[in-house]
């Protein structure tokens, strides 16, 4: 009988601390919401907000614009219906007009949030029997990949609305990413990968069955070399130049589960990596073990990672905390202290809305590569995507059923100049953003307390003090850089995304060089 009031006690602690916690990160992402729309004239040229009838949990653009006017811009874009009742489900192809100030700047008036859908236009639709969890839309921009729940890959010809369905995986799929205009890589939870050609749907070229966990994130280095992250806590690195060996040929162990891995599209030896410790980690190839950057920011677990073609230097990544955040790696340089956590694990920390609460206090230490955060959702972020051909030109779906499309606040080299000395709107943002969220997290723990000594007995207490080694686990992993990495970092240089001989891999002996074509090769 002790035993089951025992269990039963654990469950409703449990529970909640869930309670909690999640209370807490409404109340945080509801202030940081407040914050965002009164700076909303200070970061956007403009802003359109599309009320959805049901959530999409995809979005990407299509490779293409079309000039309707002096005055305005159609664009088109692949986005998902998800309705409790599935007969709805869909995949759809839209589009709508824009001011052609996105490709050719003006001087603008404040940008509106207003909900508009007055020009938003769904010209293609295809049915589909479960979720899409990704899509990739080919280099050609021919054909659109869906990976559904059902393990099943849709492929839709734009050209004819064809329907190719290749059939292997025989669980959710997680990630997409083509190798070229012919060839694409998937991976799901039943662990494997798989490699395709489009024009042949009934069986995978290649498998890579060395993961012994769910497929998050595929991204290529080139048509040969990719990478893959799982969790099963392993980063693996693949050659597909070898028909025969289908193990990696880099396999690292991470610390934390990672959900997301992107190739920088110029710098063949850089990649980021983004998880569950809330961190993008940056890593050179060449020095593959260690990150020689950790960007912290997120409060929450990173589920997408994406490098700005238009701005090398520029890596975008968005969580479960709803936040899309913009980097600039031009910052790497900069003096910065990773977040310490040895005062916390000095503490009673009981729960897990005390881990956040120590995270939420971090967040006044800004790192000095965070260029800005939209804060446009309030719920969950499910995808979003940069336009391939306009510059600047960003959107995002969330729980929330809302579609943002925005263009970040530009300036001019004079106007960057007169705002360098006195600009310092992103840290008072921030600084608001901790104190708002500390004041409500107060609120959440005096009301703790009280509960606390109503209910919690002494055994209790001892029961907490157990249970507060397992909380540490979601805590940061930060761990002093040597000497190495110290080398590693590098300033990435603007323009078409080519690094300065001060190589990436310094203590590699190598040096990075531009070619007359824009390349990048490693010089030994």
């Amino acid at each position: 009988m002790p035993s089951t009031v025992s269990t039963s006690n654990e469950w409703a602690k449990s529970e909640r601390e869930l309670a909690l916690e999640q209370q807490l990160q409404e109340k945080i992402i509801n202030e940081e919401f407040k914050i965002w729309k009164k700076s909303v004239p200070l970061l956007y040229d403009f802003i359109h907000t599309f009320a959805l009838d049901y959530p999409s949990t995809v979005f990407q653009w299509l490779p293409t614009y079309n000039q309707v006017d002096d005055e305005k811009v159609e664009v088109k874009f692949v986005y998902s219906i998800n309705s409790i009742n599935k007969i709805e489900n869909s995949l759809n192809v839209a589009s709508i007009t824009l001011p052609s100030s996105i490709i050719q700047p003006i001087d603008l008036t404040l940008p509106s949030i207003g909900i508009n859908t007055s020009n938003f236009k769904v010209s293609s639709k295809w049915k589909q029997n479960s979720e899409s969890n990704t899509i990739e839309i080919s280099p050609d921009g021919k054909t659109i990949l869906s990976f559904n729940r059902d393990g099943i890959i849709h492929g839709y010809n734009l050209d004819n609305d064809n329907v190719l369905d290749y059939k292997y995986h025989k669980q959710v799929g997680y990630t997409l990413n083509w190798i070229d205009d012919e060839k694409f890589l998937s991976g799901s939870n039943d662990s494997q990968i798989a490699l395709w050609q489009r024009n042949k749907p009934s069986t995978p070229i290649q498998l890579f069955k060395t993961h012994h966990g769910a497929v998050n994130g595929i991204s290529s280095s080139d048509k040969n070399i990719f990478g893959s992250v799982s969790d099963d806590s392993t980063t693996q690195l693949f050659d597909l130049r070898s028909s025969t060996d289908t193990n990696p040929i880099i396999n690292v162990e991470n610390n934390f589960i990672q959900n997301a891995i992107k190739f920088h599209p110029n710098i063949k030896n850089l990649y980021a990596t983004g998880g569950k410790d809330s961190v993008i980690n940056l890593y050179d190839l060449r020095n593959y073990k260690t990150p020689f950057r950790k960007l912290f920011g997120h409060n929450d677990s990173i589920k997408q990672i994406e490098w700005d073609w238009n701005n090398p230097s520029t890596i975008v990544s968005s969580g479960l905390d709803s936040r899309i955040i913009f980097w600039n790696l031009e910052n790497l340089d900069e003096d910065f202290t990773y977040p310490d956590t040895s005062a916390s694990n000095a503490t009673t920390s009981t729960n897990n809305v005390t881990e956040t609460r120590r995270r939420y206090q971090q967040a006044n230490k800004i790192d000095p590569c965070l260029k800005y955060i939209h804060g446009g959702h309030v719920g969950r972020i499910n995808d979003f995507a940069i336009h391939p051909k306009i510059k600047n030109l960003f959107a995002s779906v969330g729980d929330d059923k809302l579609l943002e499309i925005w263009k970040p606040k530009t300036l001019s080299v004079e106007e960057e100049e007169e705002h360098d000395d006195d600009d310092d709107e992103p840290e008072q943002i921030e600084e608001e953003i901790a104190k708002e969220t500390a004041a409500a997290q107060e609120d959440i723990e005096v009301d703790e307390e009280e509960e606390d000594k109503d209910e919690v007995g002494e055994e209790e207490i001892n029961d907490k003090e157990e249970n507060a080694e397992d909380i540490k686990l979601n805590q940061y992993e930060v761990k002093e850089d040597d000497e190495s990495n110290e080398n590693a970092k590098s300033e990435i240089a603007n323009g078409a995304g080519i690094a300065k001989k001060e190589d990436i891999g310094k203590d590699q002996g190598d040096e990075i060089i531009a070619t007359d074509d824009g390349d990048v090769e490693v010089k030994e």
